[in-house]
């Protein structure tokens, strides 16, 4: 019977049963094949269809996938350039760094096999590994790490090589990085900035841009870049280190909501989930929680200025103190986080820069603490309309947070709910990075922080740095933590410079030009079959750090 063949494409036993049910059934009309046409075959095509499609949705998919379909974080604005930023805050991947980190975050060599500090810790010698080459079959050599150095000097940069004279290449496998003063954490630096091969750099202009077509070192090259789409990799053949498991990458861009209705679907394989998502149970899939070093809090713009009225409140070092006794962080771990935070105390929370947490005693909510403490300076409802004032400025003002993020938002309608009980009103308002740079040094921001590097206490508390890009946004400035922060960077050696950063730590925590909330980890839905292997503790969520120990990623299922 010709109508069977058209199921011939499905697996043998239910052809056999469904074979079997239509030769039965045509028995028994008696061989009218117009009946059989008109009738009954449409209604077991519907349900065999039915049928079909349940039992194979019901199965898991086990088989290592050809494509393994990741979305791993946002997408790069000034795209994969390492020179422009491009995996600072992670694994660039497709592009190798002088250094990187093992699991308890000490440096190993990457394309260094040597690194020593001289001439009055004022030069670093760095010595190559000599069997790299670039995507394109190019030898990487000292010419291509000095010419990154370098360019980064001569052009704007997310990187800060302030302290950085020039790199020289030595020798074809030695490069020299001659610094303008001491730098205890300038070491970072080799494990974020990403080598370019000089020879394809020098060629941009208006038709071709590096960061859209990089060719680098690392495990895998870029085939494909649909702006606000997706980006696909296949490994590179070239690449001198451990190759990974799945020989095709591609990684899509989207909103929270589109990238979970992606996992519900079955389309990704993988995907970095807010924690909103956390404690939905997907079939198929398990959660990956990753500590990190990422953390969130509330800048403040620290200094009055007449010409922006918020400045007023949020100057008054009363008003910040309040907070700590407003904020229940655990709380906020709990319910509004889903149990996927700690409370946070510094910028680098149990890191040798940061605060041991604990040697700290959470401060319990207090509202009558809290609203003595605002009486004490001033502050009162002298207008019965519910928010306080002080000699004619009332209590209200913005926060600011990234619009599109889930976790910052529930956040910063926590805090605004939270201070509304002593009178202190906050309009939240969630914006683009490019509008909140416009008000950020006027206005409260929510924002985040997290590195490996103890640099980040220089950028984010520093007088150099008022003003200054995201950094110290809210102007910021003590003598004794600028101070305190130069002696450590000044040290002669990392133990030597701890002890300043301690110092710093606890002016920091006096003047509270930070109000710390939680420190976050992050979240991955992975296919029960995808194996992650041990992910290193995560630094701020820019880029994609899941990628730092791809080489281990496997599909355990066969």
């Amino acid at each position: 019977m010709q109508f069977v063949n058209a199921f011939s494409h499905l697996p043998a036993l239910l052809l056999l049963y469904w074979k079997q049910v239509v030769n039965t059934l045509f028995k028994l009309i008696n061989g009218n094949k117009n009946l059989f046409i008109y009738f009954l075959f449409p209604l077991i095509i519907s349900v065999f269809t039915t049928f079909s499609l349940s039992t194979f949705a019901s199965e898991p998919q086990v088989k290592k996938p050809d494509i393994l379909k990741v979305a791993l974080g946002s997408e790069p604005a000034s795209g994969f350039d390492p020179i422009l930023g491009w995996g600072k805050y992670g694994n660039p991947l497709f592009q190798s760094t002088l250094l990187k980190r093992d699991k308890e975050l000490n440096f190993v060599g990457d394309l260094a096999t040597k690194w020593r500090l001289t001439n009055n810790k004022l030069t670093w010698i760095v010595t190559l590994r000599n069997d790299v080459q670039f995507s394109d079959g190019t030898p990487l050599t000292a010419e291509d790490v000095a010419f990154t150095y370098n360019q980064i000097l001569q052009q704007s940069s997310t990187h800060d090589l302030s302290a950085l004279k020039m790199a020289e290449p030595l020798t074809p496998y030695s490069v020299a990085f001659h610094l303008t003063q001491c730098d205890i954490t300038f070491l970072d630096r080799f494990s974020s900035i990403g080598i370019v091969p000089k020879h394809v750099y020098q060629q941009q202009d208006n038709s071709f841009r590096y960061g859209s077509s990089p060719v680098g070192s690392g495990p895998y090259v870029l085939t494909k870049w649909v702006k606000n789409q997706y980006v696909s990799m296949k490994l590179n053949p070239y690449y001198y280190g451990k190759t990974p498991h799945f020989s095709q990458l591609i990684a899509v861009f989207g909103s929270e909501e589109s990238r979970f209705i992606q996992l519900k679907t079955h389309q990704l394989d993988l995907s970095v989930v807010p924690q909103r998502y956390a404690n939905q149970t997907l079939k198929g899939y398990k959660l990956w929680s990753v500590p990190t070093l990422d953390n969130r809090g509330i800048v403040w713009p620290m200094h009055y200025n007449k010409n922006a009225e918020m400045t007023y409140i949020t100057a008054d070092p009363a008003i910040r103190e309040v907070f700590d006794y407003l904020i229940d962080k655990q709380l906020i771990v709990d319910k509004l986080l889903d149990g996927y935070a700690t409370p946070a105390y510094s910028i680098a929370d149990n890191m040798p820069w940061g605060l041991d947490t604990q040697d700290i005693t959470s401060k319990k909510v207090n509202l009558s603490h809290a609203n003595a403490l605002l009486a004490q300076a001033g502050w009162s409802d002298s207008n019965n309309n519910g928010t306080l004032d002080k000699q004619g400025h009332e209590a209200s003002f913005s926060l600011l947070y990234k619009a599109g993020d889930s976790v910052r938002e529930q956040l910063a309608l926590a805090i605004s709910s939270m201070a509304a009980k002593v009178g202190i009103n906050i309009n939240v308002k969630g914006l683009e990075w490019n509008d909140i740079a416009l008000q950020m040094t006027t206005t409260p921001v929510l924002m985040g922080f997290g590195s490996h590097s103890a640099s980040e206490v220089t950028y984010v508390y520093h007088s150099r740095y008022a003003h200054t890009d995201f950094y110290n946004s809210g102007g910021y400035r003590n003598p004794q933590v600028d101070s305190a922060i130069d002696k450590a960077l000044k040290a002669p050696s990392w133990d030597a410079s701890l002890p300043f950063w301690q110092q710093a730590q606890q002016q920091i925590q006096q003047d509270r030009p930070w109000t710390w909330l939680v420190n976050i980890q992050h979240l991955y839905m992975a296919k029960n079959c995808l194996d992650l292997g041990k992910p290193i503790t995560e630094p701020h969520d820019h880029g994609w750090p899941l990628t730092a120990n791809i080489e281990e990623w496997r599909w355990t299922c066969q």
